[in-house]
């Protein structure tokens, strides 16, 4: 078949190789180019994480069991997927009550969770002032190299013949036995199949293709479609895995310096992004820093980071027309989701169908729009 892919984050760049790999005649363009959004300014914190409901934490799971496979089959080119494990630090008094509902829920949901007293917080982290005396540690969960590993799928790609075109479209449009892309350049093209993977954008190219496809809009900024996201400096300090916690999170990188964030400052997501806002955030991450290390870490930038977030919170996967032409892929969880979602996608559009997907489709929104439910869970992203 001749598919389309629509979005050149690490979802698209996943779904396309899987299509190549199946032997399909590929095309993905994006209106920035290859790993221009959401995906090159992630967290990555791969886990399957209090992921709700139970479903969408089997998406995850299983996810992350992708990502172990695919690093092992690619071992050669390098590693992207730091499987170390991610410790969750709650200071708050509540702090016991939050930790014996994490550790049932996980077991409810056979994800490995282990209680850690202070002796092994400092074995597992000895460069951090622990604030806490007991944590929990998710040895399942891992952080992503995201460059690493979308320049891996792409040089996969590259080789493949399948290069990233910078196009925009404007809308797709469905017959019996085509799908009639219109790019903003006025070019139309015609393809058997197209898959909207375009992050936040793809609310817009749905809506403008007569499709409902309920993606929260980054038109007003706020902590549930945005995130201010540190970059230190590369530092000497030891750290080996994802620390999550209620007053700062941080997670090292591949140059030997760190990503970060202080969940106190996210509400200020709501004034929008501003040359002082970002000074004002770099020096609370800085003194946030100062305080988990004890010792100076300069933040070198921050970033005002849009996310990609279906308004119920959890992933849209499936057709949106009844003559499955066009084929959504949205979700939060792109980082965690991508080496599954590739693979499972593919398998559908050659006409299979995945068990795993069936909580996601778009038809649940034919009756309305649930919004996703509150919560304070540490960590929520």
């Amino acid at each position: 078949m001749n598919i389309l892919v629509i979005g050149a984050g690490v979802l698209g760049l996943v779904t396309a190789w899987n299509l190549n790999e199946d032997g399909h005649d590929v095309t993905i363009v994006d209106k920035i180019g290859k790993y221009a959004g959401a995906s090159h300014r992630s967290f990555a914190w791969i886990n399957a994480n209090h992921k709700l409901p139970e479903s969408y934490h089997r998406l995850n799971a299983a996810g992350v069991e992708a990502h172990e496979s695919l690093q092992k089959e690619f071992a050669a080119q390098g590693t992207w997927f730091h499987q170390r494990g991610c410790i969750l630090s709650d200071s708050t008094s509540d702090a016991q009550e939050n930790y014996t509902a994490r550790v049932q829920e996980s077991n409810e949901f056979g994800y490995p969770v282990e209680t850690v007293d202070r002796a092994r917080l400092l074995e597992l982290e000895p460069g951090i002032a622990w604030p806490t005396d007991t944590a929990l540690f998710f040895p399942k969960d891992g952080h992503l190299d995201n460059f690493t590993f979308g320049d891996l799928i792409d040089d996969l790609l590259a080789k493949a013949g399948v290069d990233v075109g910078v196009r925009e479209v404007e809308n797709v449009e469905t017959t019996s036995s085509s799908a009639e892309v219109t790019f903003a350049d006025g070019g139309v093209e015609s393809f058997d199949q197209v898959v909207i993977a375009a992050g936040a954008e793809s609310g817009p190219i749905a809506a403008r293709s007569g499709l409902t496809l309920p993606v929260a809009s980054l038109d007003s900024p706020g902590p549930r479609t945005h995130s201010l996201l540190g970059i230190t400096a590369p530092t000497e300090v030891a750290l080996s895995r994802v620390i999550i916690s209620d007053r700062i999170n941080v997670r090292p990188r591949s140059d030997g310096s760190m990503f970060v964030q202080v969940p106190p400052v996210e509400h200020r997501t709501e004034e929008g992004e501003s040359t002082e806002l970002l000074e004002e955030v770099r020096t609370v991450m800085e003194e946030s820093l100062q305080e988990l290390f004890e010792t100076a870490i300069p933040v070198d930038e921050v970033v005002f980071s849009g996310r990609s977030f279906p308004e119920d919170g959890v992933s849209i996967v499936g057709y949106l027309d009844d003559a499955h032409r066009i084929y959504s892929l949205v979700t939060h969880s792109g980082m965690t989701l991508a080496a599954l979602l590739g693979r499972l996608v593919a398998n559908e559009l050659d006409g299979g169908k995945e068990e795993l997907l069936e909580d996601f489709r778009p038809s649940r929104f034919r009756h309305g729009i649930v919004p996703e439910s509150s919560d304070s869970f540490i960590g929520k992203q």
